[in-house]
């Protein structure tokens, strides 16, 4: 499917009462990375003859949507394979059920659906484990940078925050919402969004619990295999620098006109979400 940055935003806000700013600040980022920002379209599957390049083709030939690896998909998903061992864009059942055999073990009690049937931090985290050992170890390439491993972590955080049926499991989030959403793409009878608005902040929260159990760090696989942990520190201002200045091609700073003021608009709603630290410039390279 193809969607402007509105309709995401909407999308994010509406159905999960995502808060606008970090709606705003993801979709920002998979636009100016995977998308058109002259045309307003983004992909979320592959690159599609609905949008065009940017003007010019200065990001290449083909605008690559956000399924295409690097940018902004990555390695150690929680339902994909790494790109380099296999199909990184369908979900994954095999995958899917390693996650509920750990729930079956550590997983919440509950009066409504059943006996180790939440989700909770501690099964995240030893999946998180899981799939970063599988990865680690079968992966030569394993790219797993501050970005993508924030982001890996930022996966399970959202999940058990915008997965979650405030009503039906009192705001829990129970294997059958979970695999209703993950497996059969649809929300599950009677669910109902979260109350509050979900910051980046309550995320962030998130991700700590569900990293602290059983932490790693990012980095990368060298060509003998051996994982390489990156150096330098692992907070908001990493995240933002990786995303919106690595990750980002250089070549959107050699705008103007229409082009420019939305690549100026989306950069700025990228910054929102991290309004404690410096601008970043993008220098990431193109056609990648």
């Amino acid at each position: 499917g193809v969607a402007s940055f509105e309709q995401i935003v909407e999308a994010a806000t509406h159905a999960f009462n995502m808060d606008y700013d970090l709606a705003s600040g993801l979709t920002a980022f998979g636009m100016l990375a995977r998308g058109n920002a002259f045309t307003d379209q983004l992909s979320i599957g592959l690159d599609t003859p609905l949008i065009p390049p940017l003007p010019g083709a200065i990001d290449g030939n083909m605008t690559r949507g956000l399924a295409a690896h690097g940018r902004f998909e990555g390695d150690v998903s929680m339902t994909r394979q790494d790109y380099a061992l296999g199909d990184n864009i369908h979900f994954q059942p095999d995958l899917f059920d390693e996650l509920l055999d750990i729930v079956a073990q550590v997983g919440y009690d509950s009066e409504v659906t059943g006996p180790k049937s939440i989700v909770n931090a501690q099964a995240l985290s030893q999946f998180k484990l899981k799939r970063f050992m599988q990865s680690q170890s079968e992966n030569v390439k394993l790219q797993y940078h501050v970005g993508r491993f924030l982001l890996s972590y930022g996966e399970a955080a959202f999940t058990l925050n915008f997965f979650a049926n405030v009503l039906g499991t009192d705001g829990t989030l129970s294997v059958p919402a979970m695999t209703s959403i993950f497996r059969d793409q649809k929300f599950a009878p009677n669910w109902f969004r979260r109350s509050s608005p979900g910051t980046i902040d309550i995320i962030g929260i998130s991700v700590a619990q569900v990293f602290v159990s059983n932490p790693v760090l990012p980095g990368a696989n060298a060509p003998n295999g051996m994982y390489i942990v990156d150096i330098g520190l692992l907070d908001k201002c990493a995240l933002y620098n990786n995303l919106a200045a690595d990750n980002l091609p250089s070549v959107l700073l050699n705008t103007t006109g229409v082009l420019k003021d939305n690549v100026d608009f989306l950069l700025n709603a990228i910054h929102n979400l991290f309004p404690n630290c410096l601008p970043a410039v993008p220098h990431g390279a193109a056609n990648v």
